[in-house]
């Protein structure tokens, strides 16, 4: 395929996903499955709130995210990140790049991991059976290429499994993107279909993937080391949180008004650069804050995130942190060049 034609093909692929996800994706965001392939896949995305699709700059795990940030100075890097919950629940990102310069592509690729332990199987008398291992993974890759000066596309593939015991089931899924970066690289626009695909075995019977379209834009101050990021997601479903009506009238809570839904909606974030070599980061979720915040009791920092990023000649190290009710959730995330640095 030349250039010309894989540009073309992607624009319109593109142009057509986004134009008729929005009319597939109209019912509530329940009943979904394969929840996993949303979680933040680096210690950056974590710190900026959950979700970034326009940080500006080179970070191959927000990349894994969005294919359209893919960039030619990720070229023959590689990327490892752990993130650890409660009852011994782990996840594990890799991924990596190659740039093919005949062509002019980025390559990516990776693995998006979430084991879950052993878990102890019992029959309906409570009856010990013994453990079964629980799991689930995807297999992903990316290209991206500049369909114009300031304009680059982006796609992906990931094929995706759930392991629970006796219960199993697979998936496909495409993300495409389009990213726009001004010539002066202060500002940054981009807008992605995530998680366009479906079951091809599902555990007893047909689910949806968390379709998710997503708009970002980010923009760095001239005279200041400082950028800040605004991210709307799930932009074709009006109520985002997860409401029933039956449990908030039975507890007391009050439904989400109009504007609470369109702030559900909103990730904001922003980062410093203390130098070259050091970062920090921040984010507010507000749909994750809205979820978890309970009534009458302490909801202490529901939504916030931070973290920090080091850079040294050939290694990065980034660290973020989320917090959930009174717990405090930990990312580390490392980046290593294969290519020498003369």
């Amino acid at each position: 395929m030349t250039r010309v034609a894989f540009k073309t093909s992607l624009f319109l692929i593109c142009t057509f996903l986004l134009s008729t996800s929005a009319v597939v994706a109209q019912k509530v965001n329940a009943d979904e499955v394969y929840s996993f392939i949303t979680l933040p896949y680096s210690a950056k995305a974590t710190s900026l709130g959950g979700l970034n699709i326009s940080s500006i700059g080179s970070d191959l795990g927000l990349a894994m995210y969005n294919p359209g940030l893919l960039e030619s100075s990720m070229d023959k890097e590689l990327h490892l990140s752990v993130k650890s919950y409660f009852s011994n629940i782990q996840q594990y990102d890799f991924s990596g790049a190659h740039f093919l310069p005949s062509k002019k592509w980025m390559i990516g690729w990776g693995i998006h991991y979430m084991g879950y332990g052993n878990i102890n199987m019992t029959d309906v008398s409570g009856n010990d059976m013994g453990n079964f291992v629980a799991n689930d993974y995807v297999a992903q890759a990316s290209i991206a290429s500049n369909y114009s000066k300031n304009i680059q596309l982006g796609a992906t593939v990931k094929l995706i499994q759930s392991n629970y015991g006796m219960y199993q089931s697979s998936g496909v899924a495409f993300d495409v993107s389009m990213v726009y970066t001004s010539s002066n690289r202060l500002m940054r626009a981009s807008i992605l279909a995530n998680n366009i695909g479906g079951q091809i075995k599902s555990y007893t019977e047909k689910e949806r993937l968390p379709l998710n379209i997503i708009m970002g834009w980010s923009k760095k101050l001239e005279n200041a080391p400082i950028q800040f990021s605004v991210t709307a997601q799930r932009l074709s479903v009006w109520n985002n949180a997860m409401y029933d009506p039956a449990f908030y009238t039975q507890e007391g809570y009050k439904n989400p008004g109009s504007l609470q839904d369109v702030f559900n909606h909103l990730i904001i974030g922003g980062e410093a650069n203390l130098g070259e070599q050091v970062d920090l980061d921040f984010g507010y979720n507000f749909i994750r804050r809205f979820d978890l915040n309970i009534q009458n009791q302490q909801n202490w920092f529901n939504g916030f995130s931070a973290g920090l990023g080091l850079k040294l000649p050939r290694v990065k190290i980034q660290y973020g942190n989320a917090f959930f009710q009174r717990n405090l959730y930990h990312h580390f995330s490392i980046f290593y060049s294969l290519k020498n640095i003369r």
